[in-house]
């Protein structure tokens, strides 16, 4: 029997449970989005990168430009990294590499990084070839050097003039001062005084020619720096990463795929479990392991894991119903054989436990009822309801089984017409006075008419649901549609698709046609002549005085 697990357990199962369902559309989705990205990585614009790394030393110009920046040492790399990427340098490098790119494009693509506790600029520039990026750096260093040289060299020349100016008056006064001198008394206070204003002239003279001297030896070399490391073309594009693509691509797929696999999930309406039927307000009276279990068209051994659950099932019922005369309706929410299976193991269990068991096989065209209990061929409800036999001949005990008498279809089941509901009240009624439990295997509720004259002489309805192929519309359709006619639905067994006992498929094989139909019917009861089965009928089962057509229709 069936247990309600938490609610907990339940929403996780609901997660693992689409992941196992769905495993084919998620991985799918993903290796889409993988080949996505792969193709987007080749066909992408690439994006090279080459460095070139500048030496920078400190100039008459530059060490004034120290002034506790956020780098160390004689020069600010601040400053120079901003005059790396200033329009005249970016205009001096596009003459050097021959561009006629736009002077800002160009600046965009450039950047200046300098490493931790080092004198060192590193230019990197942005191009879509690898030649075209060693070149921008390159000449970008290069226009940074030369600018940085051209700006000593004229500010130097500057300094220069300005001391040159400065010892021209100096000399001029010197002579002026060495002519008052010479025409001045010995001991004269002017003399001294002018004596000493030239030697401080002197002095100053000195000074300023020294200064002089340093500044034309800086002007030997007025280059700021020089390059360290020359820009190569990279061996591979910096823009776009293959990883970085390719990773995210990998998992946007299985985003996507995770998406679509519970979207899909979400709208499949299929039978997977009992917390679906649970939702429908519908109790499950029983519920056989829908993964580990695969129930074959046979009744289960005594004691077997199959056997308690329908032993279960029977004291359910027993608690339910009561013991007296009690008609159970079984029937499907969709073709296929569960009802069968479910039919004969319950009327089996129940006759473990109770005397006076009948089980009807009023599904004329799909029951396989008797090959599970190895019943042959023979005369079942059709000849009954026909009134050529009565209840008591058709009646079967299958051996091996506990006392349990069983009716099958008949040999006019291929032929026979839709069921009559007074036949069939009749037939139920004679049924009642000599089985404490009647278990009726029904047609699917999708199949016509007949399963709703059962349901209509029945107490109770047990709906068998057979996963996966059962849709919660149709568990809601068939309640619906059994509620109409005022019979209720005691509760649901879930259950697999019962596969075949053995090699071969128990079910006959049936004509498509009705001449094909008439003629197998009539060869099957050439071949099993009517004859009482099970003893003597008795006064109140005699029918045989109605004629065929009086039961059922047509």
């Amino acid at each position: 029997m069936s247990q309600s697990p938490g609610s907990e357990d339940l929403q996780l199962a609901d997660y693992t449970g689409v992941l196992r369902r769905r495993w084919w559309l998620i991985i799918a989705v993903a290796v889409v989005g993988l080949v996505g990205s792969i193709g987007y990585y080749k066909s992408a614009h690439k994006v090279y990168t080459a460095t070139a790394s500048v030496y920078v030393t400190a100039t008459s110009v530059t060490a004034n430009q120290v002034s506790g920046g956020r780098t160390s040492g004689t020069v600010n790399l601040d400053t120079e990294a901003q005059v790396v990427q200033s329009t005249t340098v970016a205009q001096a490098a596009a003459k050097l590499m021959h561009s006629t790119e736009n002077v800002q494009q160009l600046i965009r693509a450039v950047s200046v990084s300098v490493p931790a506790n080092s004198q060192v600029l590193a230019i990197s520039c942005d191009a879509p070839t690898r030649a075209g990026s060693a070149l921008c750096a390159q000449s970008f260093a290069q226009a940074y050097l030369n600018f940085s040289s051209s700006s000593t060299t004229a500010s130097l020349n500057s300094e220069i003039s300005a001391l040159q100016s400065r010892v021209s008056t100096l000399q001029t006064n010197s002579a002026k001062l060495t002519s008052e001198i010479a025409v001045l008394p010995t001991n004269s206070t002017q003399r001294a005084s002018a004596q000493e204003q030239l030697d401080t002239d002197h002095n100053t003279l000195t000074s300023l020619n020294n200064q002089a001297a340093a500044l034309i030896a800086d002007l030997a070399n007025p280059s700021g720096g020089s390059i360290i490391s020359n820009a190569t073309p990279p061996l591979k594009a910096t823009s776009p990463k293959a990883a970085l693509i390719v990773g995210s691509g990998l998992l946007v797929g299985l985003l996507l795929g995770l998406i679509a696999g519970f979207v899909v999930d979400r709208r499949d309406r299929r039978i997977r479990g009992p917390r679906e039927i649970t939702q429908l307000d519908m109790p499950v009276l029983m519920s056989l392991p829908l993964k580990k279990f695969k129930p074959t068209l046979t009744v289960s051994a005594p004691r077997s894991p199959a056997s308690r659950a329908f032993a279960e099932l029977a004291h359910v019922l027993n608690g339910s119903l009561g013991e007296e005369h009690q008609v159970i309706l079984v029937t499907g929410a969709t073709g296929g054989r569960g009802a069968s299976y479910v039919a004969a193991n319950l009327a089996v269990a129940l006759a473990r436990n109770q005397p006076d068991v009948m089980l009807v096989c009023a599904d004329l065209e799909g029951s396989v009822i008797a090959g599970m209990v190895g019943l042959p061929q023979g005369p079942g409800l059709t000849e009954a309801l026909a009134g050529q036999l009565t209840p008591d001949e058709v009646s079967r005990q299958p051996a091996g089984t506990p006392p349990l008498r069983v009716i099958t279809p008949g040999t006019e089941a291929s032929t026979a017409d839709d069921f009559r509901q007074d036949a069939i009240d009749m037939f139920i009624g004679d049924l009642r006075d000599h089985a404490r439990y009647i278990v009726v295997e029904a047609p699917s509720v999708i199949s016509g008419p007949d399963v709703y004259t059962l349901a209509h002489a029945a107490d109770a309805t047990v709906l068998v649901i057979e996963a996966p192929r059962a849709r919660s519309d149709d568990v809601t359709a068939a309640v619906q549609q059994l509620g109409r006619i005022g019979t209720a639905v005691l509760g649901t067994v879930l259950l697999p698709s019962p596969g075949p006992a053995a090699k071969g498929d128990p079910v006959p094989a049936l004509a498509g046609t009705q001449a094909e139909r008439r003629a197998l019917a009539q060869a099957r009861h050439a071949a099993a002549p009517v004859a009482a089965i099970g003893g003597e009928a008795s006064d109140d089962w005699a029918a045989g005085d109605k004629p065929a057509s009086s039961l059922l229709k047509g």
